[in-house]
């Protein structure tokens, strides 16, 4: 019993995580899921210590019941698999909201006269909207990628996939690179378009495997600048803000 409470305990958080944004109020857990179940967003759900998942989403919240309905996953070798495990975290999205909780999963069910899976209602839930600065997607077309040196081996290139004046969003499309949390990473480079080159030094705040819409899993890393300058921290604000008028110029087209 120890070691299943202690699985609960830590399996929500990787580090980085801040239990600030820790939600334990039932009401409150409630409506984040009903705000997930109107779109709805698809949600990874993670099982086995983190080495399976299945896609899913929100199909309905019922706090009357101590219930939340999740959608029933694709393979259903992999559903028979996490209802025998029992458990799953589930990790999204939400209007740039990063969500994850952890549920027990009880048994199949049926909802709207389709295949489902009853859940417990997560006892705690673990929301956060970084606020502190403004992050821009980057363009998928000429991807720009964050050059990160290694000793004896050839420089790592992963691609920068959002950036704010606080660091940048990575993701490793071959997956060879999973550092620990707090990991500072020296001399890495990065080519703004028009803006040239800049050499700073990172610290991962959070590493995780974040699901494609093809269905396969990359590794995603949260970044923090440490140590920026203020003539860096101005060329970055100049590309964020070049990027906004090219955006809000093409919304009008």
């Amino acid at each position: 019993m120890a070691d299943e409470a202690e699985e609960k305990k830590t399996e929500l958080f990787d580090g980085s995580d801040d239990d600030r944004f820790l939600l334990t109020s039932r009401t409150a857990i409630s409506n984040v899921l009903l705000d997930l179940s109107k779109r709805p967003d698809i949600l990874t759900a993670y099982f086995n210590h983190g080495k399976e998942y299945i896609l899913t989403a929100v199909l309905a919240v019922m706090p009357e019941r101590n219930l939340v309905v999740l959608d029933y996953g694709a393979d259903e070798k992999l559903n028979q698999r996490l209802l025998d495990y029992g458990r799953a975290v589930c990790v999204t999205k939400h209007d740039n909201i990063s969500i994850k909780f952890g549920c027990n999963i009880l048994q199949r069910a049926k909802f709207q006269d389709r295949q489902a899976l009853a859940a417990s209602l997560p006892e705690t839930l673990f929301r956060q909207q970084r606020r502190e600065f403004f992050r821009v997607s980057m363009p998928l077309v000429n991807t720009v990628k964050c050059l990160i040196p290694r000793l004896d081996q050839d420089e790592l290139a992963l691609n920068v996939v959002d950036i704010s004046c606080g660091g940048v969003g990575l993701i490793d499309p071959k997956n060879r690179f999973a550092p620990e949390v707090g990991t500072v990473l020296e001399g890495c480079r990065i080519d703004l378009p028009d803006s040239g080159p800049l050499v700073f030094d990172l610290v991962v705040r959070n590493s995780f495997m974040q699901a494609q819409n093809d269905g396969s899993q990359v590794r995603r890393l949260g970044c923090s600048f440490s140590g920026l300058s203020l003539d860096k921290n101005a060329v970055i604000q100049r590309y964020i803000h070049r990027v906004q008028i090219e955006q809000k110029a093409k919304s009008k087209d």
